[in-house]
């Protein structure tokens, strides 16, 4: 068999969120590639404990590990605020577990949280009458995401929480401290919106429904009618954007970075961290360019960089708007619950919450984003009741 590791490197890109839900621009996944996925058991428990950023940052955590041992364009990958999903070629296998692992090491001494991993093959997933298409969205010029269909992601999710699924389950991973989790940060107050709620949404069609294309561009063409064009909708505001000294708000990602060294190792790193933060509030006040980087495009590339918008089998956005742009939006989506069409989970907050993946500081960084308090979690609850619902129907 041909070598496949840089089929996804490889694919063509889309510039227009819009066409995501286009099944013409999707591709099939290799049938010798995986699907690695993660999930955070009882997060909402957590979530209602006030521990979001600690569900955020280990969600995020697989993402940032696999892409410190692979090249990051050949990784499709989708973060989902409790855990994430990312497919990858046969030759990363070893690799793999050892992050997965490692997360789930770590999730647990560290955070007292579990983390459920899996990795499925692709070929599993289409016995079983699913497909794992991918496509790649130009995001900005320095972030291409990765966007899926097909239902194979979805199924995989299914696969980890089923009993059934533990063959395909990865074990703790004892070293966890040699896996290389650095660029994961989270060191960004809440960015509030002072005058827009903060809306975390999952959309998702009708099971039932064989060809869902119309419905998502029905969806994704009202919720421009409704809060304008791209750019008015990013939950980032950038004039809001500050960086924590907090110490308490920076051990979430010292847990992590400096796993098994130590508290004094700790304790250092935070300092270091304090540091770099007060010198980079400077240099991004001033404006500060060097050679290398320039700090005062740092806040507007955080911006640009960040996955407030994904389709991964279902519309997945965290937007701003005003309470009444989220009214005419939330009796849309009613219509169409009621009439089959589609399920829809919401969550409103006033803030959005920031965990980076900084490779360098000048332009290559990307941002995952999710509502304060937990959206994602939230949302994800309330769709899956209306799921229920509809298959009941």
């Amino acid at each position: 068999m041909a070598d496949t590791a840089d089929f996804y490197a490889n694919l063509p890109v889309i510039e227009n969120f819009f066409d995501a839900s286009n099944r013409e621009n999707f591709h099939s996944l290799p049938d010798d590639w995986y699907v690695a996925v993660t999930d955070i058991v009882n997060s909402t428990d957590a979530i209602n404990k006030d521990r979001y950023k600690s569900v955020n940052i280990l969600g995020a955590s697989p993402i940032v590990g696999i892409f410190n041992m692979a090249e990051r364009d050949t990784i499709p990958f989708i973060f989902g605020g409790d855990g994430a999903s990312f497919c990858f070629p046969p030759n990363l296998m070893d690799d793999t577990r050892r992050v997965l692992g490692g997360s789930k090491t770590i999730g647990k001494s560290e955070y007292d949280l579990d983390l459920r991993a899996a990795i499925i093959p692709i070929s599993y997933i289409r016995d079983q009458g699913y497909k794992t298409l991918v496509a790649r969205y130009q995001v900005s010029e320095f972030y291409i995401q990765a966007i899926f269909s097909g239902g194979g992601l979805n199924f995989a999710e299914e696969v980890l929480k089923n009993p059934d699924g533990k063959k395909y389950q990865v074990p703790a991973f004892k070293n966890a401290e040699s896996v290389d989790f650095s660029g994961l940060e989270c060191r960004w107050q809440k960015v509030r919106q002072p005058k827009n709620e903060v809306i975390t949404m999952m959309v998702k069609s009708n099971p039932a429904i064989d060809d869902p294309q119309q419905i998502y561009e029905q969806v994704l063409q009202k919720m421009r009618d409704t809060f304008g064009f791209d750019h008015k909708t990013n939950p980032i505001n950038v004039p809001g954007l500050s960086m924590t000294l907090s110490f308490s708000k920076l051990m979430g990602e010292a847990r992590i970075r400096t796993h098994g060294q130590g508290w004094l190792k700790r304790i250092g790193y935070i300092l270091k961290v304090q540091l770099q933060t007060i010198i980079g509030k400077i240099l991004m006040a001033l404006n500060y360019e060097t050679s290398a980087t320039h700090y005062g495009l740092y806040k507007s590339d955080l911006a640009m960089n960040s996955d407030h918008r994904k389709f991964d089998d279902m519309l997945r956005v965290v937007i701003s708007g005003s309470k009444s742009q989220r009214k005419e939006f939330q009796s849309f989506l009613d219509k169409q619950f009621e009439d089959g069409k589609l399920a829809y989970g919401m969550h409103l907050t006033d803030a959005a919450m920031i965990t980076c993946m900084v490779f360098q500081y000048h332009r290559d960084h990307i941002h995952f984003v999710d509502g304060s308090g937990g959206g994602y979690v939230s949302a994800a609850k309330e769709l899956k009741s209306r799921l229920a619902s509809l298959r009941q129907g």
